[in-house]
């Protein structure tokens, strides 16, 4: 997303209306909150083609990412949240976040709610009832996106185990190239390696989401998740995050990846497109992989991702109505496919008829993977996790200044589960 493009969002809020249609002229302004890096510049076009069509205006509320969170249940506390606003979603914060019966309007028989898969209407979901709308990307959640070119060029082999992920980071070491680009002051990317691998959890210690989920064990007691926070406690101990990770810009990830400063990174696979079109003197291929912590050969999901939700005391219900069904609409959803950079595919429900757009990395990390080893990642497979994403990413910033040890990181995961799932009246908790 383009700097000065973030900065002026999240100092006002931009009214996104086409010419002829100035906010003070809409006959209704409806304002959506979001948190930073969550829409692209097809939400705001697909936005102004709908106050095009109806005369009904969008104002964009764009948060930091930081302060999203507590910014969002702040006002809605108060009583005095936007019409529309966004959270990070999956079946236990449609409650926990929101409280959805007490705050969202019910869209349970809106026609376009069959146009989310089964999952995604979960996600979104509070006692059977449909609070939510999102559409995300499609493909295996956040691989390891790295430079083809330079592996080739010091034979180094795409890593299936964590000894062959520390020998490949080494190699780009000693060939001075920093291994990964990491960016921890972004607060949530670096949570990304270990919440992606749900799957391999699961696959390492049977009955363990059930039985975290129920509360018959802790997050210390899954011993393949505390192994994985030890091993990327190691990583950037090595130095294969290089010696800037404190201070780095997500920002800079594709730069960086197209000038060959690192050789690795976390990012959706469709990134490499967006890598190829910002900076076409780049002539490096790229691929992905799956991230190698803990040994894992899973392929990931996540049926959750960014999701709108309307406000049940807005003035404008009828509006938001309407707004959610033009955006569900089927050249509108293949519009936000084909014109967000990063994304090749959109998680939609099959009957839609969507064209997805399968980059040639994506389908060989597929065609490589068992079909029989698929997860969900963390995050989505536990109740109360992705509630305390931003603090699990303070947690590991400590601990990778040596101020939190891996096994407090994760026994502080827990104590925040507790008191979330307490405050939410979990039986389980009681």
């Amino acid at each position: 997303m383009n700097l000065k493009r973030l900065a002026v969002l999240a100092i006002v809020a931009i009214a996104v209306i086409l010419p002829g249609f100035a906010a003070d002229k809409a006959k209704v302004t409806l304002t959506e909150m979001v948190s930073q890096g969550w829409t692209t510049e097809a939400d705001e076009a697909l936005a102004a083609q709908f106050t095009k069509e109806t005369g009904i205006g969008i104002e964009w509320q764009v948060t930091p990412a930081d302060q999203h969170h507590d910014l969002l249940k702040t006002k809605l506390n108060a009583g005095e949240a936007p019409d529309i606003f966004w959270i990070q979603s999956n079946k236990w914060a449609v409650k926990t976040e929101v409280d959805a019966e007490k705050n969202c309007i019910d869209f349970t028989n809106e026609s376009w709610v069959k146009t989310m898969p089964p999952a995604k209407i979960e996600s979104v979901s509070y006692k059977g009832k449909v609070y939510g709308q999102g559409y995300y990307i499609k493909g295996v959640s956040f691989p390891v996106l790295y430079n083809k070119s330079l592996f080739a060029q010091y034979n180094i082999a795409v890593p299936h185990s964590y000894a062959d992920f520390k020998k490949a980071c080494e190699a780009l070491k000693q060939a001075k190239i920093v291994p990964i680009y990491e960016a921890v002051p972004a607060g949530w990317h670096h949570v990304l390696w270990i919440m992606q691998i749900g799957g391999r959890y699961a696959e390492l210690q049977s009955g363990v989401v059930e039985k975290l989920n129920t509360n018959k064990i802790k997050m210390i007691d899954v011993k393949p998740f505390v192994t994985a926070v030890k091993q990327l406690q190691e990583v950037a101990k090595l130095g294969y995050f290089g010696s800037d990770y404190m201070a780095n810009s997500i920002d800079d990830q594709d730069m960086v990846m197209a000038t060959r400063k690192a050789g690795m990174t976390l990012a959706q696979s469709g990134e490499i497109n967006k890598i190829k079109t910002d900076y076409p003197d780049c002539k490096d291929d790229f691929g992905v992989f799956v991230i190698p912590l803990v040994d894992n050969q899973t392929s990931q999901s996540d049926p959750n991702g960014p999701a709108r939700f309307g406000y049940v005391k807005s003035k404008y219900q009828s509006e938001i109505r309407q707004y959610f069904a033009f955006l569900a609409r089927k050249e509108n959803l293949q519009y936000k496919l084909d014109n967000t950079s990063g994304w090749t595919a959109i998680d939609v429900a099959d009957s839609v008829g969507i064209e997805q757009h399968y980059i040639p990395a994506e389908k060989e990390l597929m065609a490589t993977l068992p079909q029989s080893k698929t997860g969900v990642i963390w995050q989505a497979a536990t109740s109360y996790t992705n509630d305390q994403w931003m603090d699990i990413g303070k947690d590991l910033s400590a601990m990778f200044i040596g101020k939190m040890t891996p096994e407090q990181v994760v026994q502080a995961i827990d104590e925040r589960r507790a008191k979330i799932a307490k405050a939410n009246g979990d039986p389980a908790w009681k």
